[in-house]
């Protein structure tokens, strides 16, 4: 009879080495194949923020009414203001604020857009007339944002770069809304992202959630305060 025969010490090594080769370019394709998997996530939770932020952005926007406000030492304030500088801001009033837990609050909501380093920030005040120790409450919109500018169209197609118009005096610059607003951003990702946005006919029932001043009808008349 033969005598097994069995591997050599040099046909190990072989199989060991490409065994070793098989598994190092297995592990490259599962490390590549996460890494994209990663790379893939965080791109899309940015493009969810930034769909997010634009589309309450927006809806600001959609629900915006002519009903001024007071700051907290009693100032008016214009229903839609646009301020112009090195960081553009733009503040408003609209409808249609949510109450599930029916809070004694109104419907009606004070809001400011503006970038404050490289973040978006959407703030709130749960008055909409002000007292001094009133504070907003800041949500965080978006990320990564380098530079923002925004303008504004009035009724006849002349754009400006803030809200209201030099021309607009009195008791009618608190409450005209202009036309059309259009959002220019620098987006460290994105890069320049630009909207144009129309806002909405104010119809005479919406004028209707505005209350107003009975000894003057252009003035808003005072909120109640929330209770406890």
């Amino acid at each position: 009879m033969r005598a097994a025969r069995g591997f050599t010490l040099l046909e190990l090594l072989i199989a060991i080495a490409i065994f070793a080769l098989l598994g190092l370019g297995t592990y490259r394709m599962l490390d590549s194949v996460l890494q994209t998997d990663k790379v893939t996530r965080a791109h899309e939770a940015q493009l969810r923020e930034l769909v997010r932020a634009m589309a309450a952005f927006e809806r600001d926007l959609l629900q915006v009414l002519p009903r001024p406000a007071r700051d907290g030492f009693g100032e008016p304030r214009a229903a839609l203001l646009g301020e112009d500088g090195d960081n553009d801001a733009l503040e408003l009033t609209r409808s249609g604020w949510r109450n599930p837990l029916a809070q004694a609050r109104a419907s009606v909501q004070r809001v400011r857009w503006q970038r404050s380093g490289e973040q978006w920030q959407r703030q709130y005040w749960t008055v909409l007339d002000q007292a001094q120790d009133s504070q907003p409450q800041v949500q965080q919109a978006l990320d990564g944002v380098t530079e923002l500018q925004l303008r504004y169209q009035d009724g006849k197609g002349v754009w400006h770069d803030a809200w209201p118009p030099e021309q607009e005096q009195g008791e009618e610059a608190l409450v005209v809304l202009p036309q059309a607003i259009e959002l220019v951003m620098q987006h460290r990702r994105y890069g320049e992202l630009r909207r144009l946005l129309r806002l909405p006919d104010v119809l005479p029932e919406r004028l209707q959630q505005a209350p107003q001043n009975p000894e003057n009808p252009a003035e808003p008349a005072p909120e109640a305060e929330p209770q406890p």
